[in-house]
């Protein structure tokens, strides 16, 4: 699931008509900003998503075989301007500032559900990661958190009916690497 919302993230943002400017990157987060900055920024203004994790899950309902996971993203946006830290952040007639990209990426995603099961996207916390100089260029990187919920369900057992046999090897201490002793058990049902 977690890959289909990054895919739906991706797909909304890079497919955003009417921004009045156009992202030179919108992908998953992959590093980026802990390599060669001064080749990254070649590809900005950028928006990139990533999972950050989940909390553990509740039960749903009465069933010992249904979990609601609350799950949080976060998407970044990433800008630059060769005019100054401000104009980084705040944009110029001809480039869009960080702020404006946070505000018009969270128009995009308040309220979606990508057409997926999962519960609408709630936005959360926003924060500074980078707001620095970069060989002259101002460089201006922020996040903003993404909660939603899914339903965790315990798989249909013919899921797990490709299982027919289980091999077991027996070592003894000291143990030289090499089984001692192997039994091959043949699982009902699949002879």
């Amino acid at each position: 699931m977690v890959a289909q919302v990054e895919d739906a993230v991706i797909a909304r943002v890079a497919g955003a008509a009417g921004l009045g400017y156009k992202f030179g990157t919108v992908a998953s987060y992959a590093g980026e900003l802990d390599g060669q900055l001064d080749e990254v920024v070649r590809k900005w203004p950028a928006c990139w998503i990533t999972w950050t994790g989940s909390a553990k899950p509740t039960r749903f309902g009465t069933s010992r075989t249904r979990w609601v996971e609350a799950n949080t993203f976060a998407v970044l946006v990433a800008a630059r301007n060769v005019r100054g830290e401000r104009e980084t952040r705040h944009g110029s007639v001809s480039e869009p500032g960080a702020y404006q990209m946070l505000d018009d990426v969270q128009s995009l995603l308040i309220g979606q559900d990508f057409g997926i099961a999962i519960e609408a996207f709630e936005p959360g916390r926003k924060r500074t990661l980078y707001n620095a100089q970069l060989r002259g260029k101002s460089i201006a990187v922020y996040a903003q958190e993404w909660h939603t919920r899914w339903l965790v369900e315990k798989p249909a057992e013919e899921i797990v009916g490709g299982l027919l046999k289980v091999g077991i090897n027996y070592h003894l201490t000291p143990d030289d690497g090499t089984a001692d002793a192997s039994d091959l058990i043949t699982l009902e049902g699949s002879q």
